[in-house]
């Protein structure tokens, strides 16, 4: 193997060639890298560690281990499936997402670091009896929730049947028996019922921002997650429209919004429908997570 082959595995001229850990990972950056992969060791790191079923530290306690031909032909696959637009976490199949490791599929969105925080606002309110989590994809946010206050009851709804599908072995897997999962389209349905917690990362990519996205985000994650093929707003819109039937007199609604670009127009739409608002930055420092209340 050279740093411009494309076949990490074995081929004719380098079969009898032993390729350690250490061997992988110097190559596979190097690959990355020239690919334009972000954290391109780091990446390489975790595609090992999943062949050999290792945590990522014990690959430079074992970096002098050789790579049996399997393992090397099913890295040599997850390699391709990568420099090919594939994310990650796909091809690991588990995102982490508030110290746990959630299952995905192209069926939902990869978990980001940024939606932990609305699981943050809600740890600073009183622990909830009820909680509605819209949008549920892969169930991160229902699922930890529910971890979090296993003696509330979580309701968990997604106009997709394969998200939901993805989201219940999540619970199933995690421990979560504190979950009801429902299909339903928030934009024409609403639940029964009112709670104290309303938790909803909805699609809020604008038509105008789509083309801006990076290319593995526009086509290998759910649209349905992403865009609303409008102004961005409409599930704002929705959630100002019903938010008052969805809550309990002192319940919130915790929602991730498109940045400080977009808080202003989901304050103005929350504003006129009675509610305050509150938003808070993610470590970017850009607002990402707005917290809506009705009443006092």
């Amino acid at each position: 193997m050279t740093a411009h082959s494309a076949n990490p595995a074995p081929t004719a001229a380098n079969r009898s060639r032993v390729w350690t850990i250490l061997d992988l990972i110097n190559w596979g950056r190097e690959y990355f890298e020239k690919r334009q992969i972000d954290n391109a060791r780091l990446e390489v790191e975790w595609l090992l560690a999943r062949v050999l079923s290792l945590k990522r530290v014990d690959l430079y306690v074992q970096f002098e281990q050789p790579l049996e031909p399997a393992e090397l032909a099913q890295f040599k696959q997850m390699v391709l499936r990568r420099v090919s637009g594939e994310p990650l976490q796909y091809i690991l199949g588990t995102a982490p997402f508030c110290e746990h490791d959630f299952l995905v599929t192209p069926a939902v969105l990869i978990p980001r670091p940024e939606s932990e925080i609305l699981i943050e606002r809600l740890k600073q309110g009183p622990a909830p009896a009820t909680i509605l989590d819209i949008g549920t994809g892969s169930g991160c946010l229902a699922v930890t929730a529910a971890l979090l206050y296993p003696a509330a009851q979580v309701t968990a709804v997604d106009i997709s049947h394969n998200a939901l599908e993805v989201a219940r072995e999540n619970a199933g897997q995690l421990g979560a028996a504190n979950v009801t999962f429902v299909e339903m389209d928030i934009l024409q349905d609403t639940p029964d019922g009112a709670f104290d917690a309303v938790l909803c990362n909805p699609p809020y990519i604008s038509e105008s921002e789509w083309e801006f996205l990076p290319q593995e985000v526009r086509e290998r994650e759910p649209e349905v997650a992403l865009r609303d093929r409008g102004d961005g707003l409409t599930f704002f819109r929705r959630l100002a429209e019903i938010g008052p039937a969805l809550l309990t007199p002192q319940g919130q609604l915790i929602i991730e919004i498109g940045g400080r670009a977009q808080a202003g127009a989901v304050e103005a739409l929350c504003t006129a429908a009675g509610a305050t608002c509150a938003f808070y930055p993610d470590l970017q420092d850009d607002l990402r997570v707005g917290v809506v209340k009705w009443g006092d």
